[in-house]
């Protein structure tokens, strides 16, 4: 059986892969090493999660859970930053369809963005979404 936050990112993922995917390496809980041969590549993981510290003896718990979506691309051409940016754009605006995540949780909202470039011979562009995702779970288990 699967946690909440299992289940969260494995949502997230299937928004990503829906068709048309954002990009056709989508990764789960995957290092920061993206293959050579993918320019471009995603990532998604959790990264944290706070209980309401309010909930009544035996209620349900609700949760502001922390996930990741990890932009990457590589490009000869352009820089890092113009390189990630479509990736970016496109799951930016996937994520942004759906705010329940077909139904499991109750908001998932955009909290921040960080992003990194370098300069190889591949220039490589690297941008972070953070999300806070509201949900519930019950007061005896993570589902």
């Amino acid at each position: 059986m699967s946690t909440a936050f299992s289940k969260i990112v494995a949502a997230v993922v299937q928004a990503l892969n829906a068709d048309p995917a954002v990009c056709d390496a989508i990764y789960r809980a995957r290092v920061r090493d993206v293959p050579d041969q993918k320019d471009e590549a995603v990532n998604v993981f959790f990264a944290s999660a706070l209980p309401d510290s309010g909930a009544i003896h035996g209620a349900p718990i609700d949760w502001s859970t922390r996930v990741y979506v990890e932009c990457y691309s590589r490009s000869m051409s352009d820089e890092g930053d113009l390189a990630v940016d479509p990736v970016f754009k496109r799951v930016y605006e996937r994520l942004a369809q759906d705010s329940t995540l077909n139904g499991l949780v109750d908001d998932i909202a955009i909290a921040g963005v960080e992003a990194e470039n370098t300069a190889e011979a591949k220039r490589t562009g690297w941008v972070r979404l953070s999300y806070n995702v509201q949900h519930r779970t019950s007061n005896l288990t993570l589902d």
